[in-house]
């Protein structure tokens, strides 16, 4: 939706600046992407604090009634019960963009989706992060306090931020293929990976040769091209994982327009059993 200003973008509860010559890429068309990674985010933040509750619940019920702190005696507290007092608060989950560009995504995160701590807004290109920061800026307090700007190359900085983030989101021009390996590496145990893919046309068919090369898979041409192109895409996800003992649960979109965005959730090989 175009705003009075022409040079003015407003998206969901979000507004930026967008001139006509897109000099900082946005594309208008990836906007129900946005609008589901945005649900799964919700999503993700209820089931977590779900789980987490859970687990507190199931470790409170193995400490002896005259240990919970409603009836503490002195001479039978634990550190058990001390260490539940600083575990039943969880801690908001940080979510990384991984190529930014204006930073529409990362904005739209923090004003939309409720629970959510910092994210982290990162792209290589300088004024992609200049055109950030005034997107940030001009969303307000709650934006300015959560989204962070950071002006770095996504892979070196994912590799060197080892299971530091709870969600990641990879929304590339074109094939996220060579950001996955280091993607699956900054999930925290527990976390999401988010990843579209918007080359449909390798991923359907169009080019068998360079879909192998990308995604070590040959697609076949037909009426189910779309399936086949997320199930590809799918199994090129599942070999990172793998390879570094997670587990993954796989949680898919059908493909809206033309990107593909199937989601993964990774734990730990020892915490999944």
């Amino acid at each position: 939706e175009i705003a009075g200003d022409p040079d003015t973008v407003r998206e969901g509860r979000a507004e930026i600046f967008a001139d006509k010559s897109n000099s900082v890429f946005f594309n208008k068309a990836q906007v129900n992407n946005r609008d589901l990674s945005i649900a799964v985010l919700r999503w993700f933040v209820l089931k977590r604090q779900e789980e987490h509750d859970a687990q507190l619940k199931g470790r409170r019920a193995d400490i002896p009634p005259e240990q919970h702190a409603d009836g503490l005696d002195p001479a039978t507290t634990g550190s058990e019960d001390t260490a539940l007092r600083k575990e039943s608060s969880l801690k908001a989950p940080k979510v990384l963009e991984a190529l930014a560009a204006s930073g529409l995504r990362a904005i739209r995160y923090a004003l939309e989706v409720d629970g959510i701590g910092e994210v982290i807004a990162l792209d290589n290109n300088e004024v992609a992060i200049e055109s950030c920061k005034r997107n940030i800026y001009h969303n307000g307090i709650l934006a300015s306090s959560k989204v962070v700007p950071h002006l770095a190359d996504a892979r070196i900085y994912m590799l060197t931020h080892p299971k530091e983030f709870d969600v990641v989101d990879l929304d590339p021009y074109g094939s996220p293929a060579a950001f996955l390996d280091s993607a699956v590496q900054c999930v925290a145990d527990g976390g999401i990976l988010m990843c579209s893919a918007t080359d449909m046309a390798v991923l359907a068919g169009g080019n068998a040769e360079v879909c192998f090369s990308k995604y070590g898979s040959y697609p076949v041409r037909g009426k189910y091209r779309h399936e086949m192109a997320l199930r590809i895409l799918l199994a090129c996800m599942e070999v990172r994982p793998e390879s570094l003992f997670y587990s993954h649960n796989h949680y898919d979109d059908p493909s809206i327009h033309f990107p593909c965005f199937p989601c993964s959730h990774m734990r730990s090989a020892t915490s999944a059993i």
